[in-house]
């Protein structure tokens, strides 16, 4: 990780290189390799979706940017955001291996968290954004009415949040502008891709660089 700091305003960043990016905490079944400023996460065999979690939590405050190209047709892009576990400490609780999909769905919504989910096309779905109120509420709940992604392509995202407002933008253009009345406070960034499962699996694949992750 580096930090940069700009003069007296205070005004600061944080790069993530892909290689940091590799050592974060995972879960379900999955891989990652890195390419030269590139990493390429991966599902294997029997995963429901496979995650990368920070090894810290993150200012209340921030403008999260980063690359992304989905490398198989399946592809779902998922940011989780200002998570945070009960009880939260220095380490994050996942569950065991041998979870069912129902454990980790309750897993994941039993964590206070803002989730992304783009180019979902593959799931018959389009684009939403929500708020996570455990156990199964919404503090909102956002969505676009056409995918906006395609595969094999690098888009820039921006995901920011400062005060009572949220925002999602891609390629420069905004798509979710959100206001939260009690928004949450600093929490861990978690990245995850999900592909498709049954008779047809597909499994998930992208690549990520250039993340950056700036505070006010």
């Amino acid at each position: 990780m580096m930090v940069i700091t700009f003069g007296c305003s205070q005004n600061s960043q944080e790069k993530i290189t892909s290689e940091e990016l590799a050592t974060w905490q995972t879960f379900d079944k999955g891989k990652s390799t890195v390419q030269d400023d590139i990493l390429i996460v991966e599902e294997t065999e029997g995963s429901d979706g496979y995650f990368l979690i920070s090894p810290k939590e993150y200012e209340t405050d921030f403008t999260l940017t980063y690359k992304v190209k989905a490398l198989s047709e399946s592809t779902v892009l998922i940011t989780l955001f200002s998570v945070l576990q009960e009880g939260a400490n220095s380490s994050f609780s996942v569950p065991p291996v041998s979870a069912t999909p129902r454990e980790v769905w309750n897993w994941r919504s039993g964590m206070k968290h803002y989730n992304l989910t783009i180019n979902n096309r593959s799931h018959g779905i389009t684009p939403f954004f929500f708020k996570n109120v455990p156990p199964s509420s919404r503090g909102f709940n956002e969505k676009l009415g056409e995918n906006i992604m395609e595969v094999g392509q690098w888009y820039h995202v921006e995901i920011g949040k400062k005060e009572n407002r949220l925002w999602f933008k891609l390629n420069g253009k905004t798509f979710f502008d959100v206001e939260d009345a009690d928004p949450y406070k600093k929490g861990r960034l978690i990245f995850r891709i999900s592909g498709t499962t049954g008779e047809n699996t597909i499994f998930a694949k992208a690549a990520f660089k250039d993340i950056v992750i700036s505070y006010e």
